[in-house]
């Protein structure tokens, strides 16, 4: 055994020892588990981060959203709020998550319709469909695209309702600023 593999076989045990089960995951490095000198390997899901494009989303009005720590969403005209910054992380084709990277809190719409900042990064409420308008950009909740409830904002700058919101309205437009 060489000292690559005893590392490997230590930290392993270590692992198991400390009883990470629910915290973590053991997986096989090439996602076979017929192969019969593959070690699994240990994946700390408390670790794990998510990665994506910082950008800002400004509305056509002039308004950029924002996520709070307190899980409120809200916007600013103010280009150099920090919890202005957004980190889109692209779930499938067309599909992304907003993630507030100043509030680690992701942007979610519940069941009013109202948007506000989820810490759970599997919640169903986090995917939007970014459908292009021309140079815009609008997103509509996943979880309620039957519904067609779009992030917004008005004219005076105040979060719109999901119900209140159609394609095409100028407060459904979004630019994204790369930060």
């Amino acid at each position: 055994m060489d000292q690559q593999e005893e590392k490997f076989q230590s930290t392993y045990e270590v692992a198991a020892s400390n009883n990470l089960s629910r915290n973590a995951r053991v997986s096989n490095p090439n996602g076979h588990s017929s192969q019969k000198n593959q070690k699994p390997v240990i994946i700390d899901t408390r670790k794990i981060k998510h990665y994506g494009r910082r950008m800002k989303l400004n509305c056509r009005h002039g308004y950029n959203i924002l996520i709070l720590q307190n899980g409120e969403v809200s916007s600013s005209d103010d280009d150099i709020d920090s919890h202005c910054i957004m980190e889109f992380t692209s779930m499938s084709p067309g599909h992304v998550r907003i993630r507030g990277v100043e509030a680690n809190l992701f942007l979610a719409m519940n069941k009013d319709g109202l948007l506000y900042g989820e810490a759970d990064p599997n919640n169903n409420a986090t995917i939007f469909i970014e459908q292009p308008e021309g140079p815009y950009s609008a997103y509509l909740s996943l979880k309620y695209q039957r519904k067609k409830w779009y992030i917004a904002i008005k004219k005076n700058g105040k979060i719109k309702l999901g119900p209140t919101t159609k394609r095409g309205q100028h407060a459904t437009h979004f630019l994204t600023i790369v930060v």
